[in-house]
């Protein structure tokens, strides 16, 4: 009977953990947020070479919002900006391989980006060569730290 009742516990144990992990977070997916404060814009526009009183005129009256969105081998890269008078929304449908931790465009053959994440922050990884192809993007979110949101 004691032998009976430990197998009893052991195979209640086992369905138990397979449950807990079926219900756990589904990989990568969510929506992730950066929005960079306005001096973190000034820093990225300097180093871009943009001029003085370009970065001066920043002010608190300038606002950019990233998103990305991972639904399992597919999302949405969103940016959002804002200015005096204008708002502008542009979304671009991605592809994801959340296994290989990639990111790429869909409707171009470019390079896969590499992304991390870790606790509730996705960050991205480039290479020496997507770093000098394109210097702003990369400069823009090589540092950038993407919140999932709730």
């Amino acid at each position: 009977m004691k032998n009976f009742k430990q197998f009893i516990l052991a195979l209640v144990s086992f369905f138990a953990i397979f449950l807990l992990t079926g219900c756990g977070a589904k990989g990568d997916n969510g929506t992730y947020v950066y929005k960079p404060s306005t001096a973190e814009m000034k820093k990225i526009l300097k180093e871009q070479g943009a001029s003085s009183s370009d970065i001066d005129s920043l002010n608190n009256k300038y606002s950019l919002e990233l998103s990305v969105e991972i639904n399992g081998s597919e999302g949405y890269l969103t940016i959002k900006t804002k200015r005096p008078g204008h708002k502008t929304t542009d979304s671009t449908e991605i592809t994801i391989n959340q296994k290989t931790k990639t990111i790429a465009a869909k409707e171009e053959k470019g390079d896969n980006i590499r992304y991390r994440i870790k606790g509730d922050t996705l960050t991205f990884i480039f290479t020496r060569d997507q770093e000098s192809t394109n210097q702003f993007a990369s400069s823009l979110i090589k540092n950038a730290e993407f919140k999932r949101t709730k």
